[in-house]
């Protein structure tokens, strides 16, 4: 009867490490991970928490640099539009310069040039990007492209206001005016073209700070997940075969628990 205790008790202990055994692995293979809590790895959870943390950090600097690509066209939409403005008003400049135009001519032709000036201050004035005025001097904002502090990039806004391009004291009322007119808004057209090709410089380096940062979120998260993943097929393996040693540990309790009551039966 003693030894039929001493079996039974082992089978106990065989039983509970295994139904251990089998919880622990049904949750890998429930939720797909093989690190669920601290205890499965301790150094492994806190690489994949560094990780985890390195990923969301990534995909913030992300959308920090879109908002950034964002900010950048709406200035390039508006600059392109002040272009187009400057652009007619060279036009009425040619012609208010033209010799067969009277005083007269050059008053009506005016009207339109100063009402084009005043449309450009109005964009100048209007144009911005969650509040941040984008033509009315010059800035820098610096757009925090990744989850290191370090990883930060600096745009620049450029100055368009009609005072800096020099167009505010244009006229085209006499024919004089109307010549320095052209010569003044062909330089303002260069400085409008130049802030662009700088504003475009910089599109193109937030996106290439976009790509580079999803890459390197890509790469963490396949890592993350050799780190974290169950390997299911061997997590099913071992799930099958726990199962089926704790159902014959079940089995040989009873077994070793009714032995000796049959032995007792027979010797009464």
């Amino acid at each position: 009867m003693f030894v039929g205790t001493l079996n039974a008790l082992d089978y106990v202990h065989r039983l509970n490490k295994n139904s251990k055994r089998t919880g622990e692995v049904s949750e890998k293979v429930s939720s797909g991970k093989r690190l669920n809590k601290a205890a499965d790895d301790a150094a492994g959870v806190t690489i994949s928490e560094g990780m985890r943390a390195q990923i969301r950090g990534l995909s913030q600097g992300q959308r920090n640099t879109q908002d950034g690509v964002s900010l950048l066209q709406t200035a390039d939409g508006a600059m392109q539009e002040i272009s187009d403005q400057m652009k007619r008003m060279k036009e009425i400049s040619v012609e208010a310069a033209n010799g067969t135009c009277v005083d007269e001519d050059r008053q009506n032709i005016g009207k339109e040039f100063d009402e084009l000036k005043n449309a450009i201050q109005g964009i100048v004035d209007t144009t911005e990007f969650n509040g941040i005025k984008l033509l009315d001097k010059n800035k820098s904002l610096i757009i925090q492209t990744k989850d290191n502090p370090y990883m930060e990039y600096t745009v620049k806004l450029y100055d368009t206001n009609n005072s800096t391009t020099g167009i505010n004291t244009l006229s085209v009322n006499t024919q004089a005016g109307a010549f320095n007119s052209i010569s003044e808004l062909d330089k303002a057209m260069d400085m409008v073209a130049s802030n662009r090709v700088k504003v475009g410089i910089d599109l193109n380096n937030l996106q290439h700070e976009i790509n580079g940062a999803s890459n390197t979120e890509i790469n963490t998260t396949s890592s993350l997940s050799i780190i974290e993943d169950a390997n299911m097929a061997t997590s099913l393996m071992d799930l099958v075969k726990n199962e089926v040693i704790t159902n014959y540990s079940q089995s040989m309790f009873t077994t070793a628990n009714s032995s000796p009551k049959y032995i007792a039966q027979l010797l009464s």
